[in-house]
């Protein structure tokens, strides 16, 4: 009798560890595994879905006919197990067995939502055209600033001659040089600024980082960024500080006057040479 009790409580201490096994398990292979190794006399399992009608993972020999030997781990019949030879597992086993399962189908749909949502969230702060982050990008980071006592500036710039361009090539010649002037600026700006498409042929350059004074950078900007790279289109830019203007809102607004400014005075030089 005492052999007797001794093996009962071996077997118990053997499935209680198997349930702990399958219920740390990490994926559907890894659970199928621990049932292979802790069951005596299984050759094989398989684990199915959706009714019985979706293989999730084998482990060992695989069941020849999925129909025939298939068994619901839980009364709703989501879950079914297959397992060669025809072994029918402890009750406790099953429950915990398909417990787990559910658990890891809640956690791939969790991430397939999540990948989803920073899929979307993406697409909603990035310009579809250029791949540079757009106008509601722009907002966010200047919330950001805006709690901060960080300086910055912000420089407008509106192409000129792109209408031009559009009208006489094509548009598709129009959409290469917005995102070729886009992704030069983004290489001109380096790690001291970002880059924003603001929509049509205007840009926003957010200038947090630049290693020198707000007159070294004002004599870059208008220096390098108005000459463009094709022929009869160049830029106007306006640029604006923080310390100039007492909300973030109203240094965006000075930048983009100062732009137009630069834009009426562009138009207007060739009409006013000698």
């Amino acid at each position: 009798m005492a052999v007797s009790i001794s093996s009962q409580a071996q077997r118990q201490d053997g499935l209680d560890h198997l349930i702990v096994g399958v219920a740390r398990a990490q994926s559907a292979e890894a659970l199928a595994q621990q049932l292979l190794s802790g069951v005596p006399g299984l050759r094989g399992v398989a684990l199915w879905g959706e009714g019985g009608t979706l293989a999730l993972a084998w482990a060992g020999e695989k069941p020849a006919e999925p129909h025939s030997p298939l068994r619901p781990l839980g009364d709703d019949e989501e879950y079914w197990l297959a397992t060669a030879p025809p072994t029918e597992l402890p009750p406790e086993l099953r429950a915990v067995t398909e417990l787990r399962l559910r658990h890891l189908d809640a956690q791939r749909s969790i991430e397939r939502l999540s990948r989803r949502l920073s899929s979307m969230a993406t697409a909603a702060t990035t310009d579809a055209l250029t791949g540079l982050p757009n106008r509601w990008a722009l907002d966010t980071e200047l919330s950001h600033l805006d709690a901060t006592a960080e300086e910055f500036a912000v420089v407008f710039i509106d192409l000129d001659g792109f209408k031009a361009i559009n009208d006489e090539h094509g548009h598709a010649m129009g959409d290469s040089l917005l995102k070729g002037y886009g992704l030069w600026l983004s290489r001109v700006t380096g790690p001291w600024g970002r880059v924003y498409r603001m929509g049509g042929d205007e840009y926003l350059l957010l200038v947090t980082h630049f290693p020198g004074t707000a007159e070294a950078f004002e004599a870059w900007a208008h220096e390098r960024l108005p000459q463009l790279f094709v022929d009869g289109v160049t830029a106007s830019i306006g640029i604006a500080w923080r310390h100039e203007r007492p909300s973030v809102g109203e240094v965006l607004k000075l930048a983009d006057q100062r732009m137009y400014q630069a834009k009426t005075a562009q138009a207007r030089a060739p009409k006013e040479a000698p």
